[in-house]
Formats: C-alpha cells, sequence, structure tokens
C-alpha cells in the first residue's frame, strides 16, 4: 500500500480510534489472520460494493469521497444480514465510518472529557475527510464562480445526507455560544437558553410580519403547530452547519426528501443555471441572484472591471492587478512577457476555482500550461507583512436587491496568514506555503498556528477586528483603509450589475426571491493599498475553531434578519387573524402571511408616464434635474421601494450600508444604464438622511391608506402586458416582450422590420410622443439608443 492510499485508510479509522482518550476495541491480530473474510458471506447484492471499496482502498487515485459514500453505504445495509463473527471479519478488514447526526458532531458514546473539549461541530473529523475549509471550492460550469468549498462533500455531506430526511425530529441535539466558546446540547439534555419571539413585525402598517433568527444565545420560541409544519427549509448538498443550527434555532423544518421538496420557504445552496431561477414559486427565497458568476468567475471579473478601467480611467478602476485571460489574451501576455525581465513573478488560476486549486506562482513562460484556460495575473511582491509573513483580508457584503442596488458591508471577516516567512526570491516561488493565503494549502503546513481568540493577533488566523487594532496600533489610518475598500466593494459590484439585472428580469417572477452573500479577498501592499484578488459567491461559512464562529455565527443570523423572510401564505384571513392573536401581534399587520403585492413588477400607466419623465430628466446627466421632482409625487411602486428599503435599515447590527448612502450618487455614472429606484433612493438619502423620522412617518401615513399595495391587474385576454418595474427602466428593446401576436411575426432580418418593432414596442411601453422627440424623420437609431438606456 503506498504512502497515499495509508493516508487514506487511516482517515476512515473511527473517531474514537484518532483519539488518544478514548480505548478503541482492539480485535486480536491471530483472530484477523484466522477469520479472513472470504467472499461467499457477503450477500450476493453487495459482493460487487466490497469489491469496489477493496478496490478504493488499494488506489490512490480514487477519491475519498467515494470511498467514505461507497464504505458508509455497506455498512447501513450489511448490518442486519451479519452475524457476530461474520461482523468481526469485516470490521478488521474495512474499519467502519461512524455514525453522525445533523445537529451534533457525534452521536456515538463519547466521555466527558472528551465532550467538554468539542469546539466545533465539525473540528472533530479529519479534514481531509470532510473537505471543507475556510476557502471556496470550484465548479467549471460556464455560468459558476468561485463557489463555497463545503459544496466539494467530500465525507461530511454524503454521511449527514443519511441522516437529513430524521433532522425533523431527530435533531435533539444542539450548539450553544457561551462567550465565544460552543458548547454541545447532548441528546437528552435540557437547552437552558432563554426563548426569544420568531415573529418581527414591520415598523410600518399594514405589512405581514417577518421571520426574525435569534442569536446564538438565545432560541426561538414555540410556534403553533398549524405554523409550525410549514416553516420548510430545502437543505441542499452544501448547507453549510451553522446555517442548519440557526434554522432550528428559528423552528424551521429540514426538509430533503422529494414528496416535500416542492413546498419550501428558503434554501442555502450552491449557484443555479440562471434558466432554473424561472422554476422558482414568487414565495420562495434562495442565496444567489441569477449572473452573479459575472463578478464570481476571474475571467468575467476582469473582463467587466476592464471595461470600466477603460471608460473612466486607472485612477477610477485599478485596483485589479493586470490579468490575462487564456487562450483569448495569448499574444498581449506574451508581448507584456517579453517587456519584463525573467524575475518578475506571475500567478496563475484556473477561471472558476478556489480553495487554492490549481494556483501557481511562476517566472518562466514554459510553466504555463495551455492544456486548459487560465488566468494569469501580475503577481504583487510587496504585500504588507506582518511578523514578516504575508496575509490577505475576507470581508463579506451582502446584496439584498440589484434595482434598486443596496450593499451591505460587514465589519468583521478574517484574515488568514501564510504558514512561512515571506521570501521575494525566484527561488521560493513554487512554495504555496509562503505565497499563498488560502487555509485549504496552510492548514497541512507544519508551522500553521491555530488561534482560538477571537481577540488576539497571534497565530495564522485573526478576526478582522484585531487586525484593525493592530493596524491603528502601527499608526495606520485604519478610516482611510476603509474608505478605500469600500469604493473598491461598490465598483466591483456595479461592474457586473447590469448583466445580473438583465437575467433577474427574464427569470425573477417577483422582487422578493433573492438575495446574495458574497466573500471579497483582499490583498494589501506595504503602502496599505487594497488589491482585489477575488470574490466568492459563496464563501465557506465552515466553523473549525471559536474564532470561526464568533465571526459566522452572528453573520448568518443577521444576512437572514435582511434578507426578510415572510410566514407562508397557507392560511385563510380567519386562520391568519387567529396566528396574530396567539403570537400576541397588536399592529395593524393587514396579512399575516406573505402579501405578493408588496413585491409585484406590474406598473399602473401613471407610474410608467412618471418612470418616463424622470429617466428624460437624468439622461442629461445633471442631477439637480430630478432631485427635487422625483419625491414629490409618490407612486405606489416607489412607496413599496422605500418601505422594504427603511424596514431593512432597523435589522443592521454588524452590517453597515454602503449603497445608497447620502454620497453614493458619485456611483451612479458607474451604472450602464440610469435605473429609476437607484434615482430614487438616491433622492430619499438626500433627503431624508439627516431627518430620517420625518421621512418615516411620510411613509407611514401612506401605509395606513393602503396605497402601497395598489397594484394593477392584468387582464386574462392579454390585452394589458406584465409590465415590470426594473424592465422598463433598464431593459433594452431586445428582451421585453412584445404585446401583441402581430408585433411577434415581424421578421427580424429587415432593418426597417426591426425599426418598426423598436417604434411598436417603445409606443406599447412609454409613449409616442417622447419617441418621436428622440427619433427625428430619418433617424430611428436616435430613439433606439434613446429607449436602450431604460
Amino acid at each position: 500500500m503506498d504512502e497515499e492510499s495509508a493516508e487514506v485508510a487511516k482517515q476512515t479509522e473511527p473517531v474514537d480510534a484518532q483519539d488518544a482518550s478514548v480505548d478503541p476495541v482492539k480485535v486480536p491480530e491471530q483472530i484477523i489472520n484466522d477469520l479472513k473474510p472470504p467472499l461467499d458471506f457477503v450477500p450476493p447484492k453487495l459482493k460487487r460494493k466490497r469489491k469496489i471499496v477493496k478496490r478504493k482502498l488499494g488506489v490512490s487515485s480514487k477519491t475519498e469521497k467515494t470511498l467514505v459514500r461507497t464504505t458508509r453505504k455497506i455498512q447501513m445495509k450489511r448490518k442486519p444480514a451479519l452475524g457476530p463473527v461474520d461482523q468481526i471479519r469485516l470490521d478488521a478488514k474495512y474499519p467502519l465510518i461512524p455514525d453522525f447526526d445533523v445537529g451534533s458532531p457525534l452521536s456515538i458514546d463519547t466521555p466527558d472529557s472528551c465532550a467538554a473539549s468539542l469546539v466545533s461541530t465539525d473540528s472533530d473529523f479529519p479534514d481531509s475527510v470532510i473537505g471543507l475549509s475556510d476557502d471556496d471550492s470550484s465548479y467549471d460550469d460556464a455560468e459558476q464562480g468561485n463557489e463555497d468549498s463545503q459544496s466539494s462533500i467530500s465525507g461530511y455531506t454524503s454521511m449527514s445526507s443519511v441522516s437529513v430526511t430524521q433532522s425533523r425530529d431527530n435533531l435533539s441535539s444542539s450548539l450553544s455560544e457561551e462567550n465565544g466558546q460552543i458548547r454541545q446540547i447532548k441528546p437528552g439534555e435540557e437547552d437552558t437558553r432563554p426563548r426569544r419571539a420568531v415573529v418581527r413585525v414591520s415598523r410600518f402598517s399594514n405589512l405581514p410580519p417577518f421571520i426574525y433568527f435569534p442569536p446564538a444565545e438565545e432560541r426561538g420560541a414555540d410556534l403553533p403547530q398549524d405554523l409550525a409544519k410549514n416553516m420548510k427549509w430545502k437543505l441542499s448538498t452544501i448547507t453549510p452547519l451553522v446555517v442548519r443550527e440557526a434554522l432550528k434555532s428559528t423552528g424551521f423544518r429540514l426538509i430533503k426528501s422529494k414528496s416535500e421538496s416542492k413546498d419550501w420557504m428558503g434554501m442555502w445552496g450552491k449557484h443555479m443555471k440562471s434558466i432554473e431561477f424561472s422554476s422558482l414559486k414568487a414565495t420562495q427565497k434562495i442565496n444567489h441572484f441569477p449572473g452573479t458568476f459575472q463578478i464570481g468567475r476571474k475571467d468575467r471579473l476582469w473582463r467587466n472591471i476592464r471595461k470600466l478601467e477603460v471608460k473612466f480611467g486607472v485612477n477610477e478602476f485599478g485596483f485589479l492587478p493586470q490579468t490575462y485571460v487564456l487562450p483569448y489574451d495569448l499574444k498581449s501576455l506574451r508581448k507584456a512577457w517579453k517587456k519584463t525581465s525573467s524575475d518578475v513573478p506571475w500567478i496563475i488560476k484556473p477561471p472558476a476555482s478556489a480553495r487554492g486549486q490549481g494556483i501557481k506562482v511562476i517566472h518562466r513562460w514554459d510553466q504555463l500550461s495551455s492544456a486548459r484556460p487560465l488566468v494569469v495575473q501580475e503577481y504583487k511582491n510587496n504585500p504588507y507583512l506582518i511578523s514578516g509573513t504575508k496575509f490577505d483580508i475576507r470581508m463579506y457584503v451582502l446584496i439584498t436587491s440589484f434595482d434598486p442596488l443596496k450593499i451591505y458591508l460587514y465589519e468583521d471577516g478574517l484574515v488568514r496568514f501564510a504558514s512561512m516567512k515571506y521570501s521575494s526570491e525566484m527561488t521560493s516561488l513554487g512554495d504555496n506555503f509562503i505565497h499563498l493565503t488560502n487555509y485549504s494549502i496552510n492548514k497541512h503546513c507544519d508551522q500553521y498556528i491555530h488561534n482560538e481568540d477571537a481577540g488576539a493577533c497571534k497565530g495564522s488566523k485573526w478576526t478582522l477586528k484585531s487586525l484593525w487594532n493592530y493596524l491603528r496600533n502601527e499608526g495606520a489610518d485604519v478610516d482611510e483603509l476603509l474608505m478605500r475598500i469600500r469604493d473598491l466593494v461598490i465598483k466591483t459590484v456595479v461592474s457586473g450589475e447590469g448583466v445580473v439585472n438583465r437575467l433577474c428580469n427574464e427569470n425573477l417572477k417577483s422582487t422578493y426571491q433573492c438575495y446574495e452573500l458574497l466573500g471579497f479577498d483582499i490583498l494589501l501592499d506595504t503602502e496599505l493599498r487594497p488589491w482585489l484578488l477575488e470574490v466568492n459567491i459563496s464563501p465557506s461559512l465552515h466553523s473549525s475553531s471559536s474564532l470561526d464562529v464568533t465571526v459566522k455565527g452572528p453573520l448568518i443570523r443577521e444576512v437572514f434578519n435582511l434578507a426578510r423572510f415572510h410566514f407562508p401564505s397557507k392560511f385563510n384571513e380567519e386562520k391568519q387573524k387567529e396566528m396574530s392573536k396567539i403570537l400576541g401581534i397588536e399592529q395593524e399587520i393587514g396579512s399575516f402571511c406573505m402579501d405578493g403585492r408588496l413585491y409585484s413588477r406590474v406598473l399602473s400607466m401613471g407610474e410608467k408616464e412618471k418612470i418616463e419623465d424622470i429617466l428624460l430628466s437624468a439622461e442629461s446627466g445633471l442631477r439637480q434635474e430630478w432631485l427635487g421632482s422625483i419625491l414629490e409625487d409618490l407612486k405606489p411602486c416607489d412607496i413599496r421601494q422605500l418601505v422594504h428599503y427603511e424596514d431593512e435599515q432597523t435589522q443592521l447590527v454588524n452590517f453597515r450600508k454602503i449603497f445608497p448612502t447620502p454620497e453614493s450618487h458619485r456611483y451612479l455614472k458607474y451604472i450602464e444604464y440610469p435605473r429609476y429606484f437607484n434615482l430614487l433612493l438616491d433622492a430619499w438619502e438626500n433627503k431624508y438622511s439627516t431627518n430620517r423620522r420625518q421621512g418615516l412617518k411620510l411613509l407611514d401615513s401612506f401605509c395606513c391608506k393602503g396605497i402601497h399595495l395598489e397594484v394593477p391587474q392584468i387582464m386574462s385576454n392579454g390585452a394589458t402586458a406584465t409590465l415590470e418595474p426594473h424592465s422598463t427602466t433598464s431593459l433594452p428593446v431586445r428582451f421585453i416582450r412584445p404585446l401583441s401576436r402581430s408585433s411577434s411575426t415581424i421578421p427580424a432580418s429587415s432593418v426597417s422590420a426591426r425599426c418598426s418593432r423598436a417604434f411598436h414596442l417603445f409606443r406599447s411601453r412609454l409613449s409616442f410622443s417622447a419617441f418621436r422627440r428622440h427619433s427625428p424623420a430619418g433617424d430611428i437609431s436616435r430613439g433606439r439608443r434613446f429607449y436602450s438606456s431604460y
């Protein structure tokens, strides 16, 4: 057995056998030799699987994922069929994987001394078996960016999925956080955490309540049975354990079975194909927007930022190191390579991978591989060092909407250090422990130092707050650095918002369905200038230490509270009133369950006319042209957007809003097309940021009258089309559906036909007079350019 196979076999040993404090049951070697397992005692249906496992143990090229999954299946199926002697034979030959439960790290009996030492729900397993890390794994699909490391489901997912269907009744073991440490609540042990209501009413009248996710030191109060059984959360293969714990504490049922998989409220999973979003119900919410791979993939990220850099200059968008996407930029790279000496390092990365997979630092042309697509990037060889060691920063960014654009930056994060002292010598470029900061790489280094203290500046991982304190003590201007980072984050999101908005309009049924948590990896150079390394569209939430829990535990709960989940629409009006009375809701809420009118994309004629007038004013580029008029006559669609916006602000704890703000209007020029609701929030911040109470009072007066619930009806005969606010304010002609069957039959190959089609669509959506003002005789293209700005 070679070295790699031995390592695999070692990782499949029972957890008890790896713990020195637990004495494993040892089978005498003589019995093992005398009772070597013959093939005839294995049930016929399992012979082939047993051979597969035997082959896996001897072949190092196969993945641990397949080994663990196949061994697990055999373990479950063979127990009833084998006698005691046969069990000894098979266990001696192939050590069994211990049983696991979703809520508890171990379902086997563990001495109190071991249970007390448990720090994290995942830290009890070897990282190579679990396959989880603080970095992010890859998906090579064209629509995938850097995904969560937990999507690599090496061992934990395959084992936990066995008990997922039992999670509704079997999740008696839980976790509680005390003073930054995780304490395991054993099965049968009473959960002494104080209870807190999981219902939060809006700050405005006639709005349904939201589900509140309590902090880790609290748990949700019991809900009425009829309500609790409808709170379903669909588990995916990458749902992190910290997410599951937050859901359990709130009262959600975690479902996996196919019979219930269509009737769920939320899901935390990997990024889907854009077309798959159209299959979601208007009441279901997931943790991605369609199209965010535009900033999640390294090649797309460079293309989008480079486009804005050419238009607005390096001073505005020069925060991403010079990048070449191969094979498309091969000639440009060769020219740049010839201009530099052989002592200039470059870093190569796969375009859609993470966790340090495939990343190398090179300095010779022959080190490039032409077998697959690559991203070749200028290597920053002047990083800011702490104790002679290189590090990068993981910052968390939440986007609750792309139109209007709303961005929140988490105040805390992670600082990840390389394991060995930094060296700029060419001979050190092949040492990943020196030049790469990925946790999934450095955890294998002997010099990696674990840090359990969230407030300490020691070890190979710090919290972001600890770094800011360290830099302040060193005399650095942290406030200036944070301002640069906020600027970097906003511009990065803006670079991809055009495609995201288009795909949202094509595939989403309502504005309720999506939110997104992004992980920004940032490097600081010797001048404390931030450089963007990559964006992860599914940042890892795996917690391997109490330091991780301190950051990620409150993070996920605040993300859910800002995403604002409603109770499912499963009850009639009488039952909803009964629920409100049981839960003690005294405020006038209208509907207890989700009201689809709040997230409607249908516009009335008056709303369309106002949008047209404001965007005509915004075309001049002068902010004062529309700043005052847009708030003079608030329409129902305006009130809905402002109510959602103000409701989110009540849930801010550790997140800070960075867009929109009273100063963020300078970023509007970078957005591809003027978008009406961005202008609306900009005007709102400009007028009410210093007098928020007056603005809230104005909105509540509209809500008391129910104006925000006024949504035009769509006729069943198709005479009135569904008009989405987003598409009306930002969508080019070619993406808008025709209003009549005749318009769709115009041949698109004819220039005159295309002009006629544009004319027809524009007249149907906006107004004939506006189109004529921007389309003089013989210049139909000018009108089309004007319309495309919408």
